[in-house]
């Protein structure tokens, strides 16, 4: 009996290997193709100044980030698919949270509340998010600065910029799940390290 099992082991070894292989081909295929997609969208603007304040009250700038990538998400508390894309933003700042040549900033903007910095502390706690936000408020003129200076027409809008200072891209809305919201984030950043 032991004469004859082994070689059926052995044939299913070898399969399942085989099978591996196939597999990591594939992936990397698939790696390889979201990158050649990507990288069509590429563009290379500078990215407009900032200085808001975050959650905290502390001062925050563009200059602040300067030889690192940064992920810029704009969002609001009233924006369903914002909220909807959040789960998978915690999964990319995660990966790359031992990465200091990247950052995430996320930033409130458009929001109608008189209380909105409470608001958001209130929000990210209850839903167990650790972002850094940055308080796009009305100025006295009731615009929001950095929205307008970004030319955002539509939230959840984020911006991947490059060690430069260069936007490198742009997108709008959430769609898919929150596994290839992270690979696709992941690849843009990728790709934004060595543009």
């Amino acid at each position: 009996m032991k004469c004859q099992f082994r070689p059926v082991l052995m044939a299913f070894v070898c399969l399942v290997g085989f099978n591996t292989t196939i597999c990591a081909q594939a992936i990397s295929k698939d790696k390889k193709s979201l990158q050649q997609q990507l990288l069509s969208e590429v563009v290379s603007e500078n990215a407009p100044n900032f200085s808001l304040k975050d959650q905290n009250g502390k001062e925050v700038s563009l200059n602040d980030f300067k030889g690192k990538v940064l992920v810029l998400d704009f969002w609001s508390t009233w924006c369903v698919p914002c909220k909807k894309s959040f789960p998978a933003m915690q999964l990319a700042q995660q990966r790359y949270a031992q990465d200091p040549s990247v950052k995430f900033l996320f930033i409130h903007t458009w929001e109608t509340s008189k209380t909105a910095t409470e608001e958001v502390k209130k929000y990210l706690s209850t839903a167990g998010f650790d972002f850094q936000v940055l308080m796009d408020l009305k100025d006295a003129s009731g615009h929001n600065s950095m929205v307008e200076n970004y030319q955002v027409s539509a939230i959840p809008a984020k911006f991947i910029i490059d060690k430069k200072g260069k936007i490198v891209f742009k997108l709008t809305g959430f769609t898919g799940s929150d596994a290839e919201a992270v690979e696709e984030i992941s690849t843009r950043i990728e790709i934004a390290k060595t543009h």
